[in-house]
């Protein structure tokens, strides 16, 4: 007698072919659209406009943050090992690059010092010029003038900028200076923001990468959700 009988046994499918044709379940392609998906009813038009409006804006308004601190991001990404430009008097403001770390050296002429206040808690600020130039300006904390170990001090380093980069926010201060004082401040004159390193940027970098992940997150989940199901043709 045979010891095995495959009558005894359950019937199993054969390990030629592909075995998806056998079974209770249907035959599905696996480059083809699962019916079942296709069956889901499609979300409501106001919804999906709603959607891909609001990822709009947000890649936009990322997008549009992230260039704002651009010029803080190159800022910040340079060395803080201030570019020496020796006495201000012998400066030349035509050969002077802008959003660079710099020392120059000066006498203050508080004769023509504006006090205004900046950021977010409101902290005061001083412009002046230096003596024997015109064309470059120094930004302090009022704070430092009254310390007399800081009041007196010739030299400064900080970032070098022009006011017309500085946006609207120093439109008030260049006008003052060019109205009240009779002192020849542009959109081109210099101002140097002392005890303002590259390291005090940092943050800038850590904004922008965020936006740009931002970008990014929105982009992958529009091409997720709205890509289109192709339907191949029938026979």
């Amino acid at each position: 007698m045979n010891p095995w009988d495959p009558s005894l046994g359950p019937e199993l499918p054969s390990p030629q072919g592909s075995g998806l044709g056998t079974g209770p379940f249907p035959a599905v392609a696996l480059n083809e659209p699962d019916p079942e998906l296709l069956a889901l009813p499609a979300p409501p038009r106001g919804r999906r406009f709603l959607a891909m409006t609001l990822m709009a804006a947000v890649v936009g308004l990322s997008l549009g943050l992230a260039n704002s601190v651009r010029p803080d991001v190159s800022y910040a990404l340079q060395a803080d090992k201030a570019t020496l430009l020796g006495d201000v008097a012998q400066v030349d403001a035509e050969h002077l690059v802008s959003n660079h770390y710099v020392r120059v050296r000066g006498t203050p002429m508080l004769s023509g010092m504006v006090r205004f206040k900046s950021g977010l808690f409101g902290t005061e600020q001083v412009v002046f010029p230096l003596a024997g130039q015109r064309n470059l300006f120094v930004q302090v904390e009022s704070a430092t003038l009254a310390d007399a170990r800081t009041a007196s001090r010739t030299e400064f380093a900080g970032r070098l900028i022009t006011f017309g980069e500085l946006g609207g926010r120093f439109r008030v201060v260049r006008e003052f200076l060019a109205r009240d004082l009779g002192m020849p401040v542009t959109g081109e004159t210099y101002l140097l923001v002392a005890d303002d390193p590259p390291a005090t940027h940092a943050w800038s970098i850590a904004f922008a990468a965020f936006c740009l992940a931002l970008v990014t997150l929105n982009a992958w989940l529009f091409s997720r959700w709205f890509r289109p199901i192709y339907i191949p043709a029938e026979q």
